[in-house]
């Protein structure tokens, strides 16, 4: 890929991986396990989403910088700022924007890592929402491993003093070779959500609670 075809990457703000560790050891209880399963980019991290917290509390945890994507109603908002200690690429909120799908493509195929929450909105009660189908999407287009993320308790910060809070990383996996389509994007799609759900207790399932595939895939990422 040339020079002039390559997707800029807005690089995190100096020092702000540090600066959200100890922003999070502040404000919670903060317990992160399985950063040695992050593999070397690029690769395609797949997390739910709880709370504008999420993002120093994932980011904090990678290495390598990881762009992903962030409605653009907050660019240029002070919780648009607290998004850039990441890498955010702009999209319109709850639009099928394929423009922004092969962004993130183009963004892999560059060698870099890439992020999404996979339900497109917070879950203002920290349970798995349904996932969107734009994630796989990516997934079988991408051909990278998939790093499935759950976070837990961030919506209680600021809520309670120092709330618990937890990130597990799991390990990464594909999904078969190959482009998926139609029914195969809603299966893949229900697969990276119970991936998240096998690395959270089952109070947190929400959406996914008793599917078969959270067991399934707890064999592949823990």
């Amino acid at each position: 890929m040339n020079n002039e075809s390559k997707v800029p990457i807005w690089e995190p703000l100096p020092g702000s991986r540090t600066i959200c560790k100890i922003f999070m050891h502040l404000f919670s209880n903060y317990h992160v396990r399985g950063t040695e399963n992050i593999p070397q980019a690029p690769y395609f991290v797949t997390i739910n989403h709880v709370s504008y917290w999420d993002q120093p509390a994932i980011s904090s945890q990678f290495k390598d910088t990881v762009p992903t994507f962030v409605a653009r109603k907050y660019k240029g908002t002070l919780t648009g700022l607290l998004l850039h200690v990441g890498s955010p690429i702009w999209i319109e909120q709850q639009s099928a924007d394929r423009q922004a799908l092969t962004t993130a493509l183009k963004i892999m195929q560059q060698g870099t890592a890439f992020a999404i929450a996979p339900e497109g909105t917070r879950s203002k009660v920290g349970e798995l929402l349904a996932g969107h189908e734009g994630v796989a999407f990516i997934a079988t287009r991408a051909s990278v491993p998939i790093v499935p993320v759950a976070v837990m308790g961030t919506n209680l910060m600021f809520k309670h003093v120092r709330p618990d809070v937890n990130v597990v990383i799991g390990k990464s996996y594909k999904l078969p070779e190959g482009r998926a389509r139609g029914d195969q994007l809603a299966e893949y799609t229900t697969r990276i959500m119970c991936a998240i759900a096998a690395l959270m207790p089952e109070q947190y399932h929400g959406y996914y609670t008793g599917n078969p595939l959270i067991a399934e895939m707890a064999k592949v990422v823990r």
